[in-house]
């Protein structure tokens, strides 16, 4: 034990310089040649850029026990103010293979590993928010891959309804339905507020999907959806919009074939749409070509 130390578990507010060599950073202070302590540096920011007392304060859970509990005792003692911190978010690990993923242990991944696999980096912020940010995630590729596959299922449902508002207008929404767009709205604010609750919203994400609402009803709940997901939907939408020519003429070509119960070679049109980044739905209202980035 340190025998400066009052208390075994008081922490430096300031640190000595070693008298036999130079620091790249220190400075000097009316009690010696230092720098300042990991704790202290973490409240003097804070309230030099936020103030007295913060909203919310994030971080890993692993600093709860030590340093946000010595942030909050130097940050209320110098203030005199209660609470430092009106709302705490601590995140829970990563783990890989049941571990947690460190550089010490180097069992971690760089984007650019993502993105060597051609994996979409969305499909990383939508597995992150499948999971809830204070429960453990254990990353693993096959559970990235499925999170693309719902990324891009997501995609493909958008794209049909980006291509039904051109087919459709805007009608008079009926009292019954008119509800389930507020019901839908109202329990996407209560996943959020409920401890930020991403999983039960990209949940609700999906019964808007899936839902017999209007298409204009249901784009317009997926775009402001997003601007809290951060999917980038509307880029899809805007690709969807602008169908190449060259695209669309693939597509009738296939139709035709289809309509002579050609169906090998329509299936052969069909691959090449897929390899230039479209799909062919075909429904009851005729085929759909839809942009799957």
């Amino acid at each position: 034990p340190n025998p400066q130390k009052k208390n075994p578990t008081d922490f430096a507010l300031w640190k000595f310089s070693p008298n036999d060599k130079k620091r790249d950073m220190e400075w000097d202070s009316p009690w010696g040649k230092g720098f300042p302590g990991w704790h202290i540096e973490c409240s003097a920011m804070s309230r030099k850029h936020l103030g007295d007392q913060i909203d919310i304060h994030t971080g890993g859970a692993d600093l709860i026990p030590i340093h946000h509990t010595n942030e909050i005792a130097q940050s209320e003692a110098a203030t005199g103010k209660h609470p430092f911190v009106r709302l705490w978010m601590h995140g829970q690990f990563i783990m890989v293979d049941g571990e947690k993923m460190s550089k010490s242990k180097e069992n971690f991944y760089r984007l650019a590993d993502v993105e060597a696999k051609k994996i979409d980096p969305l499909a990383l912020r939508y597995l992150y928010m499948a999971a809830h940010y204070r429960a453990f995630l254990n990353f693993s590729w096959p559970a990235l891959e499925g999170a693309a596959k719902a990324l891009n299922e997501l995609r493909v449902q958008l794209s049909a309804i980006s291509y039904q508002l051109s087919a459709k207008n805007r009608t008079q929404l009926s009292e019954e339905k008119l509800e389930k767009v507020d019901m839908y709205r109202k329990k996407f604010d209560e996943a959020l507020a409920h401890d930020l609750n991403m999983p039960q919203a990209l949940a609700v994400v999906w019964e808007v999907v899936k839902s017999n609402i209007p298409s204009p009803d249901k784009y317009d709940l997926l775009m402001d959806f997003d601007e809290v997901l951060g999917l980038e939907l509307s880029a899809i939408s805007y690709q969807q919009s602008a169908i190449p020519k060259e695209i669309e003429g693939l597509a009738k070509k296939r139709e035709a074939l289809r309509k002579e119960q050609k169906f090998e070679e329509a299936d052969t049109v069909r691959r090449q749409l897929e390899e230039k980044g479209y799909t062919v739905e075909d429904t009851p209202e005729g085929p759909q070509v839809i942009f799957v980035p």
